[in-house]
């Protein structure tokens, strides 16, 4: 949770912004892994799921964002939201990264640490 709050670079984030950060990237995330079972929005439950997640992310990332530093906390959301989208990816849906994806990945959790300088 520490490399979590550093990535952050934000003082007055503290542990419930970081966790609304958390929690947001994680509705994103889950939300995009039924994409796919929606096939195209063409099937209902999967698609509610979609439309549920992306609502609870967006209501999670607004109240992580009030008082705060916007674009920082974003970001930092959007890199979280990433790796956790890339570990549902490869781990649960079997999808398989080259060497080029994995050192973006790499480049996307630097870019995201580097923020706080």
């Amino acid at each position: 949770m520490s490399v979590v709050r550093s990535l952050a670079g934000n003082k007055h984030l503290g542990t419930d912004g970081m966790g609304l950060i958390i929690g947001g990237s994680l509705a994103f995330s889950i939300g995009t892994a039924f994409m796919k079972a929606s096939q195209g929005f063409t099937r209902l439950i999967p698609t509610m799921i979609v439309a549920l997640s992306f609502v609870l992310g967006s209501a999670f990332l607004a109240k992580a964002v009030t008082g705060t530093n916007v674009s920082t906390t974003v970001v930092v959301g959007l890199g979280i939201e990433a790796v956790i989208t890339i570990t549902i990816g490869t781990f649960l849906m079997g999808d398989r990264l080259s060497l080029g994806q994995m050192l973006g990945v790499l480049l996307v959790i630097g870019g995201a640490m580097l923020i706080r300088l």
